[in-house]
């Protein structure tokens, strides 16, 4: 079954569906999905915003579970909050645990002051030094998420909206062998995957982690509203094949190929 393994609900502060909604928008579908709530420990522009009671959240998602329904986290990582997210991560039976970057040097991707006083090619770098560091820490993490999320709010429009490869191609070989070592998919997420600049600058990404070793991605929506869940699937799907990649999901923390037909 193709699995949406990316997706927010009512623990999520800048969600708007509640979990039927997700539920009945995948059911109707007839796909997976797994709930990722999100879980930034000291966000820098807010502390607790993405900070929740997990026992409540498996309280009331879990009477809802079942094969088809499943229990995930999306644990934003900063490097000085490793110790915690790994607590976090193996303190609950989470089905799925998707990490990402959020942040750099302690400043919010979203916010425009992120960016200010520095040049395109600083931030590039700064981002991928953040999610080596990240990523080679002693941490617990499945997947890593959306490698373009930083595109969604850079300020750079045309030719430079687009992270590329050749922006730094050893820093890139390094993210993409820690991961590769440390058994961890790369996910594609098909919030972007309408535009086809975004395609055209993430396939080269996917393909040098293929090449590299990288076997497995998982796709997911990054669903904020239920008329997104399962958004894009069979581009991400297509994206996977060209790339030579094997989508995958996760159930009780174990890699399940995911049966997909085209």
């Amino acid at each position: 079954m193709l699995f949406d393994t990316h997706m927010h609900c009512d623990y999520s502060c800048d969600s708007h569906m509640e979990f039927a909604d997700a539920i009945a928008a995948a059911q109707a579908q007839n796909i997976g999905m797994i709930v990722t709530e999100h879980w930034d420990y000291d966000y820098p522009t807010n502390p607790t915003a993405f900070i929740f009671d997990i026992d409540k959240y498996f309280d009331r998602l879990q009477p809802l579970c079942g094969d088809k329904v499943l229990i995930g986290i999306e644990i934003g990582m900063q490097a000085h909050t490793a110790a915690e997210d790994k607590k976090v991560a193996q303190g609950h039976a989470f089905d799925y645990v998707l990490g990402s970057i959020h942040c750099i040097g302690g400043r919010d991707l979203y916010e425009p002051t992120c960016y200010e006083g520095r040049t395109r090619q600083q931030i590039v770098e700064e981002f991928l030094n953040e999610s080596i560091a990240c990523v080679a820490q002693d941490r617990d993490f499945d997947s890593f998420a959306h490698i373009d999320y930083i595109c969604r709010y850079w300020p750079y429009a045309g030719v430079g909206r687009e992270l590329r490869l050749q922006d730094a191609p050893e820093l890139f070989d390094r993210l993409f062998r820690l991961l590769i070592e440390k058994n961890i998919p790369i996910e594609i997420n098909t919030r972007r995957l309408d535009d086809a600049a975004a395609v055209a600058g993430l396939l080269p990404l996917y393909k040098r982690y293929r090449a590299l070793g990288g076997e497995y991605c998982t796709v997911g929506s990054d669903a904020h509203y239920a008329e997104h869940v399962g958004r894009r699937l069979s581009e991400a799907l297509r994206m996977a094949a060209a790339c030579g990649l094997t989508p995958v999901y996760f159930q009780e923390r174990k890699m399940r190929i995911m049966e997909v037909t085209q």
